[in-house]
């Protein structure tokens, strides 16, 4: 029976460095998944306008992005979950307010509000997404503006709770580390992602599988029948998978897939 499964990008697609490459062993295993007839998905906190292009020309028979927000198959939107542009810029100037540096996050593009001079916390997200994305980065104050979720840093000596209180009730708070936080509207999120496409094609949760590393990949890898951890996950993830497979580039993706007979 045709699976449908569910692949993070950073850390289980491509590696974490500045490489970003998809090993080889993990292009032949996806290609051969889809010639045994299973469909392949991005499921990816990233949004789509900051998918890397070779990625986006693989031939994943969908795609979750912006965790859940915005949802593909076969190359036709399916879901759209937008944040109207007035709360657009009422979050903004809040964060502004709080001396948050943001990286807004929007299907069709990103903007920035922060120092990305070379050593900051910015200068690598937006060097990096300025040459994976068509569209330019542009300031936050730009007409333009609105955007599907943010990733966000407070300073050292930044007040957390203050922020997390602020924005708690509408988002849903990922952290990434001490400072970075990624948030996500209530309501969306990678498990939410692939509910939506399970009922659209009319799958089963033990027909679904989900791979992943990250903190963000938790509820996605708590939903489906079947989880898999890369070997270089966090080590939180590895309380709640199924099945840990090798390290990325030790053929993590090709040896968790012939774990489960999908290859």
């Amino acid at each position: 029976m045709s699976a449908l499964l569910f692949f993070d990008i950073d850390g289980t697609l491509i590696t974490l460095d500045k490489r970003h490459i998809m090993p080889e062993s993990t292009r032949q295993a996806l290609n051969k998944a889809k010639s045994n007839g299973h469909k392949i998905f991005i499921n990816t906190g990233r949004v789509k306008s900051a998918i890397d292009k070779h990625l986006l020309e693989f031939g994943f028979d969908g795609l979750v992005c912006g965790c859940g927000t915005y949802i593909e198959y076969e190359g036709n939107e399916v879901f759209y979950k937008s944040i109207p542009e007035n709360l657009c810029i009422k979050y903004a100037n809040m964060l502004h307010g709080i001396g948050y540096e943001t990286l807004f996050e929007s299907r069709d593009r990103l903007f920035i509000d922060g120092d990305h001079g070379p050593g900051t916390f910015m200068n690598y997200i937006f060097e990096y997404f300025s040459e994976n994305s068509d569209e330019p980065i542009r300031e936050y104050t730009h007409p333009k503006f609105r955007f599907d979720k943010f990733t966000t840093s407070g300073k050292e000596g930044s007040k957390q709770g203050v922020f997390e209180e602020m924005f708690c009730e509408d988002f849903n708070l990922i952290p990434h580390g001490n400072i970075v936080t990624e948030a996500v509207p209530k309501g969306c999120s990678k498990a939410t992602g692939i509910s939506f496409l399970m009922n659209e094609l009319d799958v089963s949760i033990d027909n679904c599988y989900a791979f992943g590393d990250s903190i963000n990949d938790m509820e996605m890898l708590k939903f489906v029948g079947h989880s898999v951890g890369m070997g270089n996950s966090v080590k939180e993830l590895f309380d709640v998978v199924e099945h840990k497979t090798t390290d990325i580039e030790d053929d993590g993706i090709a040896n968790a897939l012939s774990f489960y007979n999908l290859i």
